[in-house]
């Protein structure tokens, strides 16, 4: 009797024992630890840095370009607006002729004498006030092909356009609507090109008639001063 319990529970326990599964061990979590997600957001804050300082330095050479633009076009445009005035200046009549009168008019209030010859055109007059020059024109207005004065002066602000109302008898009116055109400008000069001698001061005596004229432009930029100069050929 013993001996068949002892068979009977031999045999249950086997087939117990077969019943019952090994434990599998348990797989690590996946995921990222506190110390690499740090790293990562110090690296994306790096990257953010890097981009913004690229994109400030961007923004600055583009704010930059754009003032020099403006600035350039001031200056090419107040030098265009010179060179046009002396193109449209009343130019007489031309250099080395004569007149068989002791005088002629020109009709703008520019009496020259018989046979004289000067360095500019009657439409153009250089002076001088107060060591500044004086830029003074008689001009054909583009509009109506009539006769107008205008002045371009030097002043503590800058450079600045005078004209007056055109007209087509003399004397015409005098340029009192100023303009200013180029801010900052501390100097501007003039000279005159003379065949075989060169640039020549335009307000010294001569004996021909000039073949050009140089305008220059000059104003201080931070520590140094800009020149710009513009030659204009005479007709």
């Amino acid at each position: 009797m013993r001996t068949c319990f002892s068979q009977l529970a031999r045999s249950n326990g086997e087939r117990g024992a077969r019943r019952i599964a090994p434990m599998r061990p348990r797989t690590a979590q996946q995921g990222f630890t506190l110390i690499e997600v740090l790293i990562a957001i110090a690296l994306m804050a790096l990257v953010s840095l890097l981009s913004w300082k690229g994109l400030e330095q961007v923004s600055n050479a583009r704010d930059w370009l754009g003032e020099e633009s403006a600035d350039q076009a001031i200056v090419l445009r107040t030098l265009g607006q010179i060179e046009r005035d002396l193109n449209r200046a009343y130019a007489g009549a031309p250099a080395g002729t004569t007149s068989s009168t002791s005088d002629s008019s020109d009709g703008t209030g520019t009496t020259t004498p018989s046979g004289s010859i000067t360095l500019l055109p009657p439409g153009i007059d250089i002076t001088q006030s107060s060591g500044a020059v004086l830029l003074n024109l008689i001009r054909a207005t583009p509009e109506n092909g009539q006769w107008q004065r205008v002045m371009w002066r030097l002043r503590p602000d800058g450079l600045w356009r005078y004209s007056g109302a055109p007209g087509s008898s003399y004397p015409l009116p005098e340029p009192d609507q100023g303009v200013l055109i180029m801010p900052d400008v501390s100097r501007l000069d003039v000279r005159a090109w003379l065949t075989g001698q060169g640039w020549i001061n335009p307000l010294q005596p001569a004996t021909a008639r000039a073949a050009g004229l140089e305008i220059a432009i000059e104003r201080p930029r931070g520590n140094q001063k800009e020149r710009y100069t513009r030659i204009v050929v005479l007709s």
